[in-house]
């Protein structure tokens, strides 16, 4: 029976931390500190080659610098206090299709190198993703 009552009483504090959880992405994107994963996410030249496919399946409108086209695409990354990737936003580039790769792209392979916050709670980070390829 006292395994029961506690059993309970440990679910709802847990739901009163999640409900209180604040995962609206904060509105000053620039003062977030920046994601420092457990080790790199890295990204090669083939998933340069599907960036600039869909890019240009999109038509996005990207800046071209000395005949290469460059895509910048910066994220907000909700991280639980114990290392998981809650919630990943997008910062608008005007290219959608690569914003959602980028998402797809930390989400699989920054779910288990997420950095854990400090004082064992939820914080937001950014990060970026840059991709080139020539014009």
């Amino acid at each position: 029976m006292f395994d029961l009552i506690l059993a309970i009483a440990l679910s709802s504090a847990t739901n009163s931390i999640t409900d209180n959880l604040d995962t609206a992405m904060p509105t000053d994107f620039a003062s977030l500190e920046m994601a420092k994963f457990r080790k790199p996410i890295t990204y090669n030249e083939r998933h340069e080659r599907e960036a600039e496919r869909l890019a240009k399946a999109a038509n996005c409108q990207l800046p071209v610098v000395s005949k290469w086209v460059f895509a910048k695409i910066q994220a907000a990354i909700l991280v639980s206090a114990d290392g998981e990737i809650l919630k990943i936003i997008p910062v608008d580039s005007g290219c959608p299709d690569l914003e959602q790769y980028a998402v797809n792209h930390i989400a699989r392979y920054g779910s288990k190198i997420a950095p854990i916050p400090p004082y064992q709670e939820a914080k937001w980070y950014k990060t970026t993703m840059n991709f080139r390829w020539p014009e």
